[in-house]
């Protein structure tokens, strides 16, 4: 038989919830919400989401127009390195001139 003087405390409970986020479900809660504050008619709601509308078009279009631009510029270095590889003399001479 344990005798004891004091009384012992609990352990405290360790209760962790984890929280995920789930961009695709806040997007869709955002549009919702955007839709329902349309339907009821406040303009400054109205338009908040068309400007963010817009924004995001504007945004992929130049974000689009920007690759494009990448991409070109890739091309052209590429048929310049080979133009110059093949077409002209200038590796020959450098390779002469390293093995002298």
């Amino acid at each position: 038989m344990n005798i004891v003087f004091f009384k012992r405390p609990k352990p405290r409970q360790f209760n962790y919830q984890p929280l995920y986020y789930d961009p695709a479900k806040e997007e869709a809660e955002e549009r919702k919400k955007a839709r329902n504050s349309i339907k009821e008619g406040d303009p400054r709601e109205h338009m908040r989401a068309e400007i963010r509308r817009k924004w995001k078009v504007e945004r992929s279009q130049a974000g689009k127009r920007s690759q494009m631009v990448r991409i070109f510029i890739y091309i052209i270095f590429a048929i310049f390195i080979i133009y110059f590889l093949f077409f002209t003399d200038i590796v020959i001479k450098l390779v002469s001139l390293f093995l002298r």
